[in-house]
């Protein structure tokens, strides 16, 4: 259950902007760990260019909205993912939990 650019993410940060109506990925060689820690401890946004292209200041969304959030479909369609709620890596567990 995370938005970190992990390979179930598509090495790619799930970030909001705006009125955060949906999550976009963001590619993980853009921000650091470090970077997106400083930025969550100072309460400030990261400006970046999310995969569908959009190039907006984006911070780390709350639980609720990494699992409950629509994704971004040409964020989606870019990496291969269906589009969705939450965080693919999130996605993914459940299917797993039900497959079991």
């Amino acid at each position: 259950m995370t938005a970190h650019p992990i390979p179930e993410n598509g090495h790619c940060w799930w970030l909001v902007s705006g009125k955060e109506r949906r999550l976009h990925a963001i590619r993980g060689h853009e921000l650091t760990a470090q970077e997106m820690r400083t930025a969550i401890d100072e309460c400030r946004h990261i400006p970046a260019r999310a995969v569908c292209g959009l190039h907006r200041r984006w911070w780390m969304p709350g639980l609720f909205s990494r699992l409950g959030r629509r994704r971004c479909v040409p964020c989606c369609r870019a990496l291969v993912f269906p589009a969705g709620y939450g965080t693919p890596a999130n996605e993914q567990d459940i299917r797993r939990d039900l497959a079991a």
